[in-house]
Parts: C-alpha cells; structure tokens; sequence
C-alpha cells in the first residue's frame, strides 16, 4: 500500500467535487477523474494511514484499508429517486469487517460543502435497540460508562432517530434521550470554520474525542455482538 502523509485537505478538492455534481456529466467526470483523486480523494487516503494507529487501539479488529473505507464519488443511484451520478461529499469510515448489506458499528469522518465532522454510530437494528433499553434500564456497567463518556464530552450530541412516542416512559427523564432512539449516535458538526480541514489541525483533537468516547462505542459493538450470539465484546 502506499504510503501517504495527510497535511490537511485541498479546498480546490472540495470545489472541484461541488462543480463536478452540478455537472452530472460523465464525460465531465472523465475529464478531470485524475485531478478529482488527487484533490479529494487520496487526502481521505492519506487521513486513513494517518488515524490507523490510534485507532487500532481502539478495536484492533479496524477495516485499515483505504480503499475499503473511503465513500466513492460515484453515486449508487438504483434505489433511490436522486438519480445525480455523483456526490460532492465524502467520508471515511472505521469499522470491522462486515457481511454484505448488513450494518455494523462504527466511527466517521465526513466533508460536505455544508459542514464538516466526526462521531461514531451503533444499535441499526430492532434486536440490538431492545437489547439496548433493557441495558439502559438495567444500568449496565456497559451503558453507564457509554452514558459518562458522552456527559464528559460536549463537543457531541447524541443522535438517531426518535420515535414519537416513549418507549419506557417510567425510566428516568435523564435516559428517555437515549431509550427513543432507533439507532445511537454521537456526532459533532462543524459549519462555518472550515480552517482546521485545511491545515490538518482538526486530526489530533478528532482523534483524542474519538479515545474519550470509546465507551460508547464498547457498547454498541456489544449490542451488534450480544444480538449475535456472541459476547466476545465486553
């Protein structure tokens, strides 16, 4: 693999992918392909080899192959109504590896032309999301440390989906944020200083949110692995 060294990202890059989704045109595409890669695509590349280490402290298990983890400019556009061929943002992801259509726990980091951030997502399905209110309501150890690593960290909000109604109603008011949610997320989102993207200093502090709310991401790996027969997370 070769190797890369992230400086930050290339505005130009960001610019060039906003210009080349109002094109939608292939032959657009085509033309500036090599200059595309270089701008956008291989500084995500390079973010990757850079990240890798301290993630893999994190879940040693880590899909560590760029290729694998960055977001392609190209649309998938079979089942969706959008049929614009390409996307003008991207994203990398750090998870374990994983069966085809199925989703499983991971961390993120994601440039669009509206904002910039990181987090990390879990719990997508039904019977992990039981397991989860059945954790929170029990005050797991799992989910009291997730619960204190997201309160110590105000740089992220909790995220996912709510439901309309409470699913526990009689728990306690301080977990009904938690237990309404189809899926969990941490997220942080930045939307007007895109400075730190271009000099690179954004990596270090991304990095050391990402160590401070690993407790979080212990117990939704725990619920993808408990539903699962398998309690090798604990």
């Amino acid at each position: 693999m070769k190797e890369l060294e992230f400086t930050g990202f290339d505005p130009q890059g960001l610019d060039l992918l906003i210009e080349n989704r109002l094109m939608n045109s292939k032959d657009f595409y085509e033309a500036h392909k090599a200059e595309i890669r270089q701008r956008a695509v291989e500084p995500f590349h390079a973010l990757c080899q850079r990240m890798a280490p301290a993630m893999l402290e994190i879940d040693p298990l880590f899909v560590t192959v760029p290729s694998r983890m960055v977001s392609r400019v190209r649309r998938d556009t079979r089942y969706t109504k959008d049929k614009t061929l390409y996307r003008a943002n991207l994203w990398l992801f750090f998870r374990r590896p994983k069966m085809q259509y199925e989703t499983v726990p991971f961390y993120y980091m994601e440039v669009t032309p509206d904002y910039w951030g990181y987090g990390c997502y879990g719990g997508f399905s039904p019977a992990e999301m039981a397991l989860a209110r059945e954790m929170i309501v029990q005050e797991d150890k799992l989910f009291l440390d997730a619960y204190q690593a997201a309160k110590n960290c105000p740089e992220f909000t909790l995220d996912g989906e709510l439901y309309k109604r409470p699913r526990v109603p009689d728990a306690p008011e301080a977990y009904q944020p938690w237990l309404n949610r189809k899926h969990l997320g941490l997220q942080f989102s930045e939307y007007n200083d895109y400075s730190p993207l271009w000099d690179g200093s954004f990596v270090e502090p991304m990095l050391e949110s990402f160590r401070r709310i690993a407790p979080f991401y212990r117990f939704v790996a725990a619920l993808y692995e408990r539903t699962r027969g398998n309690e090798a997370v604990r």
